[in-house]
Formats: structure tokens, C-alpha cells, sequence
């Protein structure tokens, strides 16, 4: 089957020769556009070809362009048509970051037209990444597949590693990206970097290759197998996505293939899925200690967006058990609480007017007024004690000041040894640490 994006024009498919002379000349024509311009490895020892897909980042008629809507689409198609000389050539309706153009193959002897795909880009620093995601017949969907089960999502913009806690309810929002470098991401799953220098000679050597990793499971496939709107939706895919999916691991791994969920399925299929679901929970928590020994700053990133979530669960754990325990309208409620005893005690009576007391004979007296003669003694005792009665009221307040202070650090050390006992609970739970001796 060759292109199918003008139904108007016969596009079959035609011979690596052909491929190897139009894709030169395209990409010299194209490259007066854009400033990068790429064909994706195509899947090697192919014997024909139904179109040629190019990857373009940076149009030098509109260097300003980062995004999908400030794309000049017009203007791009009419000036690629102009260098491709066709009349033919539009952008793509359901993949709206393409474009499409036919041209006339060179040579009498041919009377046929070549399906040219023009695929965008528009940030130069994705170029690389995007190149690799889509070489080798989009091998970036293959190991992706691989690792989707184990917490990790590759998408345009890179490698993602999900909250387990979060993915399940929201799963976009539990992504926390970790790189767009296709070197980090083999070193993740464990692949050497010949995919990215077109190191392969056969379509096996590919599928031996990306079946190398230590994150791939016959299992997996085979247990995706079964399901048969998956099944069923592989036709869709890429037909060396397709073959290896269904052909390539059956026949290599014949042991792991399980029968379609409409069947019964015997004692033997479910231990199966059990040892499954077991390598999925432990792989995974190796794949995540791996990521964040690899990239320190992401593990930072993770504990932060679950600790918000987890909070914010428990907040709404704690509104709905609250909630339910309020009675609705007037039933329910009671009156009937006994009323609380309070006890207001002071420390000692001051009084706006001291008490006069009568005073003993021969006693002096202050002058009644100012113009009579000062017959007065200093009372001595009474001006010491009221200076000895402050100083101990000094000595009390330090002992109390004192006092709170120590229990003040009594309450810290005993705050701070529960914390330290939640955090040892919490990282035995998550596997980081265990009796005191990090995990491998």
C-alpha cells in the first residue's frame, strides 16, 4: 500500500532506488526552508516503500514561530510546494502538525506520483528527541509500551515519570518529566545507543534489540494480547509495530501467550497474571530508584507533588468524615452537654485604696496638712520588705520563665523523635531504607 493522502492521484508503493534518489533531492529542497531537516530511520532491508517522512524544525521565513497556531501553514505549504514543483500539497487534517505533498516521479517509464509527509517540529531543542521518537518505524512506541506498566510515560517532550498515588485518578497530573535526551532514556531502560546511528542491517536485529532490555517482559505482551479491544486496535498501528506485537514475541516467547479474556482461563494463566502484577510492583520500584539516582533533582520534584497530594487527600478524607458526622437539618443534635467548670484564680487582691490601720501609741503621724510641722519617722521595715517582696517576685518569674523553658524543649526532642520515627516508617514503606541500610 503506498500514500493515501490524495485519493485523486496514483500513489503505489515503489523501490528502495527510487526512495534513496527522491529523498536527496527533497531534503536539498526542503533544507532551503528549514534550518533542520531530517528523514527518521526507516526499519532496515525494507523491499519498498509507500511514502518518505521528513522531520523540519526552524522556517527561516518566520523564526519567531514556537507553536502549533503561530505556525504560518499557508505560507510553509505554498513555499514547499514551489520547491517541489507540484501543485499538490496541503496540510493534514487529522495530524495537523503534518503536511502532505505529491510529486510526479522522474523517468518516462514512470507515471505514478511519491507521497512526500512533512512533519514540524517547533522548538529546536526537541529536534533531537523527536527525531528519535519517530526512527525506526516510532521505536519510541515499542519501548514505550515496554515501560508504561513501570511508572514511566514517553510522549514529544520527553520522558515522564508518573506518582503511582496520583496516575490513577489524574493521570497527566502525575507526570514529573525527567529528560529529552535519548541517550538518558536507553541508559534508563538499558539499550546501547546503536538506535540512534541506523546500527541495524535486519528487522530482527531490531526486535532482539529492543527485546535486550532489562525492562522487557514477554508477559506483558502477552497478557496485552488477550484483551481484545487492544487486539483489535493494533491494526491501526504501524505494521512493524503490529508484527512484532503479534507475530515476532509470540513466536519467540510462545510460553507467555494467554487466551482472550472472552474464554475461561485455567490455574496456569491466573498464577500468570499473579507473578505478573508481582514483576510490574517490584521492577517498578527499581525502575524509580534508578531514575532518581540517575537525576537527584526529579526525586525532589516526586516526594514534593505526592506530599501535596497526599495532603490534600487526607484533608478531603477528613471533610467528608467530618461532614457525615453533622447532623442535616434540625435532627440529631442534643443540648444536653454538661456545662464546663471554671475556676479564675488570683495570684494575690489589689486593692485601688489600702486598708488604714490604727496606729499604736507614741506612734508618729504624717502632718494633717502641709503647713503644719513634719513630726514623721522613716519606717524602715516596712521599705525593705516591699523591695525584698520584689525581688523574690523577680526570682519567681525566672524560675517560671525557667520552667516553660524547659518543657518547651522537652515537647521539641519528643516532636522531633516522632517525626524521625514517621520518616523511618515512611522511607521502609517506600523501600529507601531498611533497618537503617539503604535499599540496592
Amino acid at each position: 500500500m503506498g500514500g493515501h493522502a490524495f485519493k485523486y492521484l496514483r500513489c503505489p508503493r515503489f523501490s528502495p532506488d527510487i526512495y534513496a534518489d527522491v529523498k536527496t533531492r527533497a531534503t536539498l529542497a526542503l533544507k532551503t526552508i528549514f534550518s533542520h531537516v531530517v528523514v527518521p530511520t526507516e526499519m532496515p532491508a525494507k523491499e519498498d516503500y509507500g511514502d518518505i517522512d521528513f522531520l523540519v524544525c526552524g522556517p527561516r521565513h518566520s523564526l519567531s514561530t514556537t507553536n502549533i497556531d503561530d505556525f504560518d501553514w499557508s505560507g510553509t505549504v505554498a513555499a514547499i510546494k514551489s520547491v517541489f514543483n507540484t501543485s499538490h500539497g496541503r496540510r493534514g487534517f487529522l495530524n495537523v502538525d503534518c503536511m502532505y505533498f505529491a510529486i510526479q516521479a522522474i523517468g518516462d517509464e514512470y507515471d505514478f506520483w511519491i507521497q512526500i509527509d512533512v512533519k514540524v517540529c517547533f522548538k529546536s531543542e526537541l529536534f533531537e528527541w523527536q527525531t528519535f521518537e519517530t526512527s525506526y518505524a516510532s521505536n519510541s512506541k515499542m519501548i514505550g509500551s515496554m515501560i508504561k506498566p513501570l511508572g514511566l510515560t514517553i510522549d514529544p517532550r520527553g520522558m515522564h515519570i508518573r506518582v503511582e498515588e496520583i496516575e490513577v485518578t489524574n493521570g497527566p497530573g502525575s507526570m514529573v518529566w525527567i529528560t529529552k535526551d535519548p541517550r538518558d532514556v536507553l541508559q534508563v531502560v538499558g539499550l546501547d545507543r546503536r538506535i540512534l546511528h541506523a546500527g541495524f542491517f535486519t528487522k530482527d536485529e531490531v526486535y532482539e534489540y529492543l527485546t535486550s532490555s532489562w525492562l522487557f517482559n514477554p508477559a506483558h505482551f502477552g497478557a496485552r494480547l488477550a484483551e481484545t479491544e487492544y487486539y483489535e486496535r493494533l491494526g491501526d498501528q504501524s505494521p512493524h509495530w503490529t508484527y512484532f506485537i503479534k507475530e515476532w514475541i509470540p513466536k519467540h516467547y510462545p510460553g507467555y501467550m494467554l487466551k482472550k479474556k472472552s474464554t475461561s482461563r485455567g490455574p496456569n494463566q491466573e498464577q500468570q497474571l499473579g507473578e505478573l502484577n508481582e514483576w510490574y510492583k517490584h521492577t517498578r520500584a527499581t525502575v524509580r530508584e534508578k531514575v532518581f539516582t540517575m537525576f537527584p533533582h526529579i526525586a525532589t520534584t516526586y516526594f514534593i507533588k505526592r506530599a501535596a497530594y497526599m495532603t490534600e487527600q487526607e484533608e478531603q478524607r477528613l471533610r467528608t468524615v467530618i461532614n457525615a458526622a453533622i447532623p442535616a437539618g434540625n435532627d440529631g443534635w442534643r443540648y444536653d452537654f454538661a456545662r464546663p467548670e471554671i475556676i479564675v484564680r488570683h495570684e494575690g487582691s489589689h486593692q485601688s485604696t489600702p486598708v488604714l490601720k490604727s496606729t499604736a501609741v507614741g506612734e508618729l503621724t504624717p502632718p494633717i496638712t502641709p503647713t503644719q510641722e513634719v513630726q514623721c519617722h522613716v519606717n524602715y521595715m516596712g521599705m525593705w520588705k516591699k523591695r525584698f517582696e520584689k525581688e523574690h517576685q523577680k526570682v519567681e518569674k525566672k524560675r517560671l520563665e525557667e520552667e516553660v523553658k524547659l518543657k518547651a524543649e522537652e515537647m521539641a526532642m519528643q516532636n522531633r523523635a516522632k517525626t524521625m520515627s514517621r520518616l523511618i516508617s515512611l522511607n521502609k514503606s517506600l523501600g529507601l531504607f531498611d533497618g537503617g541500610r539503604k535499599t540496592s
